[in-house]
């Protein structure tokens, strides 16, 4: 964990690497994740590290999917995000900096890497200017 982090009550992190000023609220698991600084991650929410189903886990590799040869891995979240309450994000995924997912989106559970084009934030009204990107991000 990284100086100025906060770990609440009732929040469970296994093999998991906070950076500076992060917060995971109540009630939030991660194991073997990856955490950006200055990130939030909202209450309930829960990164899936182990494939339920009998097969190999994959994660997206320029667009496609590949096998790791891993029985178990995290996911990975960027510099300056805001995660809504009640997420599941599957084994392997990527949110990459700057990104905003709502907790009241459609879409809880997360099976696909979640770009900065992809975040919330740009269909709420004036959602690029309360949440400006911090870091570069660059087209396929």
């Amino acid at each position: 964990m990284g100086d100025g982090c906060f770990l609440p009550f009732r929040a469970s992190l296994f093999m998991t690497t906070l950076m500076e000023n992060s917060m995971v609220a109540q009630n939030t698991c991660l194991q073997m994740c990856v955490v950006g600084r200055d990130t939030f991650i909202g209450a309930g929410s829960t990164f899936t590290d182990f494939n339920l189903l009998p097969r190999p886990i994959k994660t997206f590799w320029r667009d496609q999917l590949v096998e790791l040869g891993l029985p178990v891995i995290g996911g990975c979240v960027g510099h300056n995000c805001r995660l809504g309450s009640g997420l599941i994000i599957f084994p392997a995924r990527t949110i990459e900096s700057d990104v905003i997912l709502v907790g009241s989106r459609p879409q809880k559970v997360i099976t696909h890497n979640v770009t900065y084009a992809d975040s919330d934030h740009h269909a709420l009204p004036h959602g690029a200017e309360l949440h400006p990107p911090q870091y570069p991000h660059y087209n396929k």
